[in-house]
């Protein structure tokens, strides 16, 4: 953009300055000022600097610094002061011969702009929800994964549990079995041999080995019954602690649901705002 020369010039911007709020989709103000004072201020619907014609140009404001460089100055100021944002333009304004006589100040409202920032920062914060609520239910997954593998495990050891505990139930019936048998035959022999049978005692001593083994039988299938309990203790608490994992995805995807409708109500606030633009 060329300079802005000519007091012709000058005195079109105080002619068209009223005029110029319409060309901008923001509220804005404009001031036309000569070196030394304001010639004209336009305020904005929501930003009035209270500038009056005959002002001075105080030092350090933007069409001050503007027209002593002799460029263009841009300032954005807080709503602090005016109680609205706003980002302030000052073009210096030449004679014919390229000395300054004024300048020609823009001002645009930065609320809206504030307002989209907020807007994206309100995006940014539920988008690290999502991915919190995403990551706490791939941890949650992870945990069913193991909690699933420590089932599998306990159950594999009972089902070897059950399998040893009917083999030794087999093992006590064959016993059983075998003495009753020998208790038929001694019984048989002392009946023959009357007092004097010899047989007898073997045969009784033979039973008494075999009840020592049932007894012993006896003690594992006790062992091994109380592992199938213990085995049962993991499963019910696994099974327990799968359930509360459960929730916590379940809640973990509440979160993440409501945030997701906070998204889309941001959205459509952006939305409204981008219309603006």
């Amino acid at each position: 953009m060329g300079n802005l020369v000519g007091k012709e010039v000058f005195d079109a911007f105080i002619t068209i300055a009223p005029h110029l709020k319409a060309l901008y989709p923001y509220d804005v103000f404009v001031t036309i000022c000569d070196f030394n004072q304001a010639v004209l201020h336009v305020p904005g619907d929501t930003i009035d600097l209270k500038i009056k014609p005959g002002d001075p140009i105080i030092e350090g404001a933007v069409a001050r610094k503007a027209m002593d460089k002799g460029k263009r100055e841009v300032r954005v100021t807080g709503k602090e002061l005016y109680g609205v944002p706003y980002k302030a333009m000052a073009e210096p304004v030449y004679d014919e011969n390229n000395k300054v006589i004024g300048a020609v100040v823009v001002g645009l409202s930065l609320e809206n702009q504030n307002k989209l920032q907020e807007v994206i920062e309100q995006f940014s914060s539920a988008f690290e929800q999502v991915s919190s609520g995403v990551q706490e239910i791939a941890s949650g997954a992870q945990n069913l994964a193991n909690i699933g593998s420590r089932l599998a495990e306990a159950a594999q050891q009972t089902s070897e549990n059950v399998k040893q505990t009917d083999e030794i139930i087999q093992m006590i019936r064959s016993i059983a079995d075998m003495s009753k048998l020998l208790g038929l035959n001694a019984a048989i022999e002392a009946a023959r041999a009357g007092d004097q049978g010899r047989g007898f005692a073997v045969v009784a001593e033979e039973i008494r080995r075999l009840a020592e083994e049932s007894n012993t039988s006896a003690k594992q299938v006790e062992s091994i019954l109380l592992k199938i309990a213990d085995s049962t203790k993991v499963i019910n608490t696994d099974t327990q602690e799968t359930s509360a994992v459960s929730q916590e995805q379940s809640s973990a995807t509440e979160e993440i649901a409501a945030s997701i409708e906070e998204l889309t109500a941001q959205l459509e606030t952006l939305n409204d705002f981008v219309k603006l633009l």
